[in-house]
């Protein structure tokens, strides 16, 4: 018999009392609430990978452009229809997952060496403007593609190249380049990437390589687009344009990867359709001291504005070479669910590690784990706290969905919803029950998947002439669905969130329904009273259990 989410997540009197109660020797068996972000490359590139992936719970996946080619990221797609095919055959419903465009974004990079370079600390380099350098790199000087550096940068500056490997200093500034004395050595490479921590740099917000990607993104009728080095709410103003009317649907989600973007945070994270914190690059920029606290405030902000926001880089890193993360990653991990993340993102352990499934089965089980540990109560109080002025209707009812599951104690909240407004609206105000959104809608089924919390379920059935009777018969398929997938038992409460007639931005009707299956069929009933629920469940087993023992008297 399925494990019904109401026991797992339940809180007790205090924080603390939460605390000291959580169960330890008993696994986590409640729906996992945050979204899985995986990334494709050559490690995990197969059907039988993508496919034990999609199993094993990841939501999105991600097409990485600055590694990867168009023709490699076309098999991938290829490959993921051929995995949603295939488990749709095996269940018989439509399963959706959403596809992620990662942009290079704008930047400064490194020319073509002439030999291995090894810099020690120490050694001085000059990084030169000048062309003739561009495959004559050595030791004493390589090629910098971006001619403006020495107009922007000062005596003083750190600069970082290669992802933050090397770390320099400048001590010149000169006509035709930088000098700078080596602080932190390493091998320098060809083509490597050049940061610049404390400088603004002028490049456009899409290069020529992002605009040719987003291009093939668009036409791979992609979900989202992870944008690399925003600067400002312009840029995303740029992005749009690009998009233009072909790519609205896109959902564009801003990297914070630099200090520049740091110092504008608020104005970004109002200007895009949500947030990647990317630690891997901010760590090279800001004190590792810092970086924690940066987590923090960025999620804490996020959750207070109902963005949604996805935490990437170094989540099981160990798991690039072996079977188990570290325990460092583990409480990491762990940490990112607490602090609010919507989404998680793999990256390298997933795309070139070999234990891509592994990686996946592991996340899930630590983000589930985590979960018993939110103290929903307090925080449900706090984000209706803050909520300031007047109150529309769309907030209002995802208000009082979050609190009607609250003190019914819920297993479920399904939500009947064309656009996925109401959907991605409850799960703001985070309720500790998922939220299963039934639409006719496959875009929106795969747009809600960054939201935290939401399980898209697409509903292929045409409409009923009689929209009472077709809202019943949603509702009847998606607590079918809810039970195949061991989410709601009988007798579970389940709240209703719809609209009191067809079309979108008529979402105002919230009540409360009682499970109940009968024994000899699989399809979920619903009754409005829990005893008569619980009594009827309880009667058809009797009565199937009567019958069998009349069959074994006869033989």
């Amino acid at each position: 018999m399925a494990s019904s989410a109401t026991p797992v997540l339940k809180e007790g009197s205090t924080q603390l009392d939460h605390i000291c109660e959580l169960e330890i020797s008993h696994p986590a068996t409640h729906h996992r609430l945050v979204s899985l972000i995986a990334t494709i490359s050559h490690s995990s590139r197969n059907l039988d990978t993508i496919y034990h992936m999609i199993l094993k719970g990841v939501n999105i996946f991600r097409l990485n452009f600055s590694h990867e080619s168009h023709e490699m990221h076309s098999k991938t797609l290829e490959l993921v229809h051929e995995a949603l095919e295939r488990i749709q055959h095996e269940t018989g419903h439509l399963r959706t997952v959403a596809i992620a465009a990662d942009t290079r974004g704008p930047q400064i990079r490194t020319g073509l060496l002439d030999g291995e370079v090894i810099l020690r600390s120490g050694d001085n380099i000059r990084l030169s403007i000048n062309r003739d350098l561009y495959d004559k790199g050595n030791k004493e000087a390589v090629y910098v593609d971006y001619s403006n550096i020495i107009n922007l940068t000062k005596t003083g500056d750190r600069l970082f190249i290669d992802d933050g490997k090397l770390l320099l200093h400048i001590m010149e500034v000169g006509v035709d380049g930088l000098l700078c004395e080596v602080i932190q050595g390493g091998q320098l490479n060809n083509n490597c990437n050049v940061i610049l921590p404390e400088v603004e740099i002028d490049l456009p917000a899409v290069s020529e390589k992002d605009m040719y990607d987003i291009q093939f993104s668009m036409k791979a009728n992609v979900d989202f687009l992870f944008a690399s080095a925003v600067r400002s709410a312009k840029n995303v103003k740029e992005l749009r344009t690009v998009l233009g009317e072909k790519g609205k649907h896109i959902k564009i989600i801003a990297k914070m990867d630099s200090k520049i973007a740091l110092s504008r945070f608020s104005e970004i994270m109002r200007a895009a359709d949500g947030l990647l914190l990317s630690r891997a690059d901010l760590g090279t920029q800001i004190p590792m001291e810092k970086l924690f606290i940066t987590q923090k405030s960025i999620l804490g902000q996020c959750n207070k504005a109902g963005k949604p926001v996805i935490v990437a880089s170094n989540i099981l890193e160990t798991m690039r070479f072996q079977l188990q993360p570290t325990r460092a990653e583990c409480f990491d991990l762990a940490n990112a669910i607490i602090d609010g993340a919507d989404c998680i993102m793999l990256s390298s352990e997933v795309a070139i590690g070999p234990y891509p499934n592994e990686t996946v089965a592991t996340c899930d089980k630590l983000c589930r784990e985590a979960e018993k540990v939110l103290w929903f109560r307090d925080l449900f109080s706090d984000l209706v706290s803050e909520v300031r002025g007047e109150l529309d209707a769309a907030h209002s009812l995802a208000i009082a969905s979050v609190e009607t599951a609250k003190r019914t104690n819920a297993t479920l909240i399904v939500v009947l919803t064309s656009s996925g407004r109401s959907a991605t609206l409850i799960s703001k105000f985070r309720p500790r029950c998922p939220i299963l959104a039934l639409t006719r809608c496959e875009r929106t089924a795969r747009w809600v998947y960054i939201h935290r919390g939401i399980l898209p379920v697409v509903y292929t059935s045409e409409p009923n002439n009689d929209y009472a009777t077709d809202v019943d018969a949603r509702v009847q398929f998606a607590l079918t669905i809810a039970k195949k997938a061991e989410i709601i038992n009988d007798g579970d409460p389940i709240v209703i969130v719809s609209a009191w007639k067809d079309g979108g931005g008529f979402t105002n009707n919230v009540r409360v329904v009682y499970a109940f299956f009968e024994a000899d069929q699989v399809d979920c009933l619903f009754r409005s009273d829990r005893r008569h629920s619980v009594k009827n469940t309880n009667l058809q087993k009797e009565g199937q259990k009567a019958n069998e023992n009349k069959k074994s008297v006869r033989m």
